[in-house]
């Protein structure tokens, strides 16, 4: 695991296609990381306010989140992914050191 988060997203709004989280800040002790605890409060709590999460492929496990469109994302789901992106770039502006995030185009299907 690297010794930052990084976060890759791929497509925005209706043309969102996914966003992977990985690693760990280690910003701090296991257990007082408020970088990593920050990250995983608004993945897993953005995780949860999907509505429609069987078109999603969702994976949340300690230092890799997953969350891949299998459909056209709900304006609902649009709006709960931009909160989750713009949370997270709040937390890496605050913190650069420690967490880092790349956006790709996202033209290719497979991409993640």
């Amino acid at each position: 695991m690297p010794n930052m988060i990084q976060v890759e997203i791929c497509g925005i709004k209706k043309n969102f296609k996914s966003l992977v989280c990985y690693g760990h800040a280690n910003s701090g002790q296991y257990g007082q990381d408020i970088v990593c605890a920050g990250v995983s409060a608004v993945i897993t709590g953005g995780f949860n306010t999907i509505s429609n999460p069987d078109g999603f492929e969702m994976i949340l496990d300690e230092g890799y989140a997953l969350l891949k469109a299998k459909e056209e994302v709900s304006n609902h789901d649009e709006v709960v992914i931009e909160t989750i992106i713009t949370s997270l770039k709040t937390i890496s502006q605050a913190y650069p050191k420690y967490v880092k995030i790349k956006f790709k185009k996202g033209n290719n299907k497979d991409d993640v």
